[in-house]
């Protein structure tokens, strides 16, 4: 690599060259004495990631400072020099960049958990340091093979483990390929060249069975005047490697799979080239996704469909604009190209995970729970659900209702007592499925609960709840204080006493009679009146004239308001709705407010089968903790 390599390709995209010579002057005298294991002049390494960063066109002070990021290590230069020669821009990406350095005397999980910490940390302030970190992976490793086998495969395990679900997460596609397929040759050498045998093996077959499929599309888009470039997607070796595990599939069955990208010009050109692909051939139901629509985290957009193709073999074909596949390539690095960075909210959503990321490793109480947490962030595909009023929120596939009302806002995850998955109610456990609508419950005496943390998944959620958790540690739960309503209870709805006017009732613990047994009340005082089965030894025992006749309203209709009166606390109005969701009752509506500083009221708009069916259920709900009285109202 010699700098005039460098400076054209700045050339190429309209960066001045000046300061960059400036740049590559300063550190080639510094490093002048220098050379790498490998015995090249140690400038060669500095040069080549900044060709990296000019290759994803990003601005000059990064290339500068991609130039300039290891002559701080030199003990004669001092952060301040560059400041002084370069300005304080520079000088900042080049400190940041060191600070992502080696640690020592760490376990593995400790090591890594610091590393990331201190890639957050510096990438938050600006995301050009890891940028220029992730290019300084890349060389190091295509330099690797200098190493002692240990050493490559540490190195190796840190690119699979850390950098490579970076760059995913940022976007830049061909920093992550690279990445992957160099760090698992050192890791799996013998699956990496005999995977990197078969595949130039099959590629000139491939490359005709492409060149057929792009003539029949080539010749249908010229009438309608549609501008395209159409490609083979290029094989990346690990990805390759992690399908055929996922799947279980051979290497030949995996390569059955034809691989096509279209890049057009516009939004409306991508649909229509869908459609005419459609058209010419049979799509394979439940593989089409709209990325263009749906946008991934890392900014990704494109539109994905799998059809039978012409040769009769399986055709994955992705659609896309240019700006589109610049900003597939090279994510967040392309950015700069097309929006520019300042005061830029898409941009900044963007890169709000890293934000939660960083939060969630100051509440960690170790580096084991950290990496557990952080994994779902930087690894898990994504999936997409719905607020009510249409909002789309992206989450990692096996996410929660808990997850996602995190995810629309803190507030909402802190407060949610229930939900409804597509118009259906669910506990707060319930996983989502991709393009789910979902409406989030809330009370304002809901709080984070520690149970949640066994089943949330995403670093917010588990940051949140923990954070309310110490914060509320060692407060005082409120003492149980009777507070009677005047309401109705079940058993005055669905019995009725001949000859009286709304008499209190009672059923009678010795025998309990459920809805359809035969029944005879006893008049215990006035107006109050104990419900026993016919043939209970009381009623033997008792005169005539303290008996009364009683029945079952058989006919209340299969719709009613179930109100439960409790003390409050968290998770009840999840339990509630579990155990009717058990019962398989269907819920049309669910709400609850407070009725004191201590007790609550929740109203379950519920449909059931039968008397039974509702004694039932009655029964279960009264066995929940905290729950005083259970009150009916006919709809």
């Amino acid at each position: 690599m010699q700098l005039q390599d460098l400076l054209k390709k700045v050339q190429s995209y309209g960066l001045d060259t000046e300061l960059i010579k400036k740049a590559y002057t300063f550190a080639e005298k510094v490093h002048s004495k220098d050379n790498r294991l490998n015995k090249e002049p140690f400038i060669q390494h500095p040069l080549n990631v900044a060709f990296i960063m000019a290759e994803l066109k990003l601005d000059e002070p990064t290339i500068c400072a991609a130039l300039l990021h290891d002559t701080i290590k030199v003990e004669s230069i001092k952060i301040e020099d560059l400041t002084n020669t370069f300005g304080k821009e520079i000088a900042s990406l080049v400190e940041a960049v060191n600070l992502i350095s080696s640690i020592k005397n760490l376990s593995r999980e400790e090591y890594q958990a610091e590393i990331i910490r201190k890639v957050i940390l510096a990438s938050v302030k600006d995301i050009r340091v890891i940028l220029i970190k992730l290019a300084d992976r890349i060389h190091n490793l295509r330099t690797i093979d200098v190493f002692p086998e240990e050493r490559r495969k540490k190195i190796a395990q840190d690119i699979l483990e850390i950098y490579a679900p970076i760059a995913h997460k940022l976007g830049i596609a061909s920093l992550k390929w690279e990445l992957e397929d160099l760090a698992f040759k050192q890791l799996q050498p013998e699956i990496y060249n005999d995977l990197f045998s078969k595949i130039k093996k099959t590629q000139k077959d491939r490359e005709k069975e492409i060149e057929y499929i792009k003539s029949i599309l080539d010749f249908e888009l010229k009438k309608q005047n549609i501008i395209c470039d159409i490609s083979g997607r290029p094989k990346h070796i690990y990805s390759i490697y992690k399908k055929m595990l996922k799947k279980n599939y051979s290497f030949e069955k995996l390569m059955d799979l034809t691989a096509l990208r279209i890049i057009t010009d516009t939004k409306q050109h991508c649909y229509e080239l869908l459609g005419i692909i459609h058209s010419l051939w049979i799509p394979v139901q439940g593989n089409f996704v709209d990325y263009i629509a749906s946008p991934k985290s890392n900014m990704y957009q494109s539109l994905h469909t799998v059809v039978t193709g012409p040769t009769k073999k399986s055709l994955e074909i992705q659609i896309r604009t240019q700006e589109m596949h610049d900003l597939a390539e090279k994510g967040i690095a392309a950015h700069w190209k097309y929006k520019g960075i300042a005061e830029d909210k898409e941009f900044d959503q963007k890169l709000k995970w890293m934000l939660e990321i960083n939060a969630l490793q100051k509440d960690s109480k170790d580096a084991k729970e950290f990496l557990k947490s952080i994994n779902v962030d930087l690894f898990e595909d994504e999936l997409f659900a719905l607020t009510p009023k249409g909002k789309i929120i992206l989450l990692p596939k096996g996410s929660t209702i808990v997850d996602f009302a995190y995810a629309v806002h803190s507030d909402l995850g802190d407060k949610c007592i229930a939900a409804k998955i597509n118009g259906t109610f669910v506990p707060l456990r319930a996983t989502l499925k991709n393009g789910d609508l979902i409406e989030i419950i809330t009370s304002k005496t809901q709080h984070p609960s520690r149970d949640w943390l066994k089943f949330v998944k995403t670093s917010k959620a588990i940051s949140k709840i923990k954070k309310y958790i110490l914060e509320t540690k060692g407060l005082h739960t409120n003492v149980f204080r009777d507070n009677s309503g005047s309401k109705k209870e079940l058993e005055e709805c669905i019995i009725k006493v001949d000859s009286m006017l709304d008499p209190k009732l009672i059923i009678a613990k010795c025998c309990h009679p459920l809805p359809g047994e035969k029944i005879i009340g006893l008049i215990r005082a006035a107006n109050k009146i104990a419900i026993h089965k016919s043939d209970c030894n009381i009623i033997k025992k008792t005169i005539l004239r303290k008996r009364i006749g009683v029945h079952w309203i058989e006919d209340i209709g299969n719709k009613i308001n179930l109100k439960v009166d409790a003390e409050d606390r968290s998770g009840l109005f999840t339990e509630l709705l579990n155990c009717m969701i058990a019962f398989s009752i269907p819920v049309k509506q669910a709400k609850a407010k407070p009725i004191s500083d201590e007790y609550i009221e929740c109203t379950f708009s519920i449909e059931i089968q039968n008397l039974k069916h509702l004694q039932e259920l009655i029964q279960r709900l009264k066995k929940i903790r905290s729950v005083r009285k259970i009150f009916i109202e006919l709809i």
